[in-house]
Formats: C-alpha cells, sequence, structure tokens
C-alpha cells in the first residue's frame, strides 16, 4: 500500500538537531514522516553525527527519521558560499534547486535568504512545530514542553521565532 505524501521536506543541521534531539519530536517526526518525505543530506549527518553527546542509537533512530540522500552539489551556489561546499545549507538548497516540489527546512537567516533568491520553498523548525500541530500530531502537553525545551537548550531563535512559538 502506498502512503499519501502531502510534502517533502529536506532539513539543515541546526533544524534537525532543534525538533530531533533539543526538543525531543522524534516520535512526533516519525508519525509526521508517515505522511510526508522527510529528507537530510549526508553531510547534514555528517555534521549530526559530530554534536555533542550522540550516541549510536541517537543515529539510528535520526536515520529511521530521515531519509538520507546525497544530492547532486548546485555550482551556481558556490559563490554565495564563498566557494566552500562544506555546510549543510549548499547541499539542502542544492536539492531543492534540483526538485522544486521540496521545502527547504532551514533557520538560520542566511540560508533562509538564498532559497528566498532561488524561489523555492521554505519553512523552519517552529514552522513544522506548527504543522505537527496542526496535524494533531503534537499535543497541548507536547507543545508546553517543546516550548520548555527550547528556552533551555540555549539553541538560539530569534525573539521573533519565540513569539511565533508562544502562539501556536
Amino acid at each position: 500500500m502506498n502512503k499519501r505524501l502531502d510534502m517533502d521536506y529536506i532539513f539543515d543541521t541546526s533544524s534537525a538537531i532543534l525538533l530531533f534531539e533539543k526538543c525531543n519530536l522524534r516520535k512526533q517526526l516519525l508519525k509526521f514522516s508517515d505522511t510526508n518525505n522527510l529528507y537530510v543530506p549526508t553531510r547534514v549527518v555528517e555534521e549530526y553525527i559530530r554534536g555533542e553527546n550522540v550516541k549510536p542509537s541517537d543515529i539510528i533512530e535520526f536515520q529511521k527519521v530521515f531519509s538520507v540522500i546525497n544530492p547532486t552539489l548546485e555550482v551556481v551556489l558556490l559563490p554565495y558560499f564563498n566557494y566552500d561546499s562544506s555546510s549543510g545549507e549548499i547541499w539542502v538548497i542544492s536539492h531543492a534547486i534540483r526538485n522544486p516540489e521540496c521545502c527547504c527546512v532551514i533557520d538560520e537567516e542566511f540560508g533562509r535568504n538564498i532559497v528566498t533568491l532561488f524561489e523555492r520553498k521554505l519553512t523552519g523548525a517552529i514552522g513544522i512545530i506548527k504543522k505537527l500541530k496542526r496535524q494533531k500530531i503534537l499535543s497541548d502537553n507536547d507543545l508546553h514542553q517543546v516550548r520548555d525545551n527550547v528556552r533551555k537548550s540555549g539553541f538560539y531563535l530569534s525573539g521573533k521565532l519565540l513569539k511565533e512559538l508562544d502562539k501556536i
């Protein structure tokens, strides 16, 4: 039986870490992946693995939630990234350029600006949280815990994004 897919999403490292690790939305993201394709480039997996306190079991769970892909680098992006292809963002955006139906999940302003410049779909971690809530994958208690986790995590989100999170 084929699953009905709503959207393809490709996640940058910080968005994936915020949702998967800091907000501990592993179970909810796995449920979300029932109707959405959730991708991460190989580079994002490499960055995740290098993170603090990542255990082998975390990596296994990460790869259950996110499908790992190896996009082709879009050389047109290189000047924007000072000819450095080491960031996850360049690989996320490269995939979106070749797959315009795919939505980039990026929180950093620089990456978001590049996605907008190339007129590709864009959301961030807060946008994914909104979708989880709208689809009733995220309960009110879960949302309350997410808000606490974000504030305690030390993970940077602008004041505007924190206010947006409070409005969900």
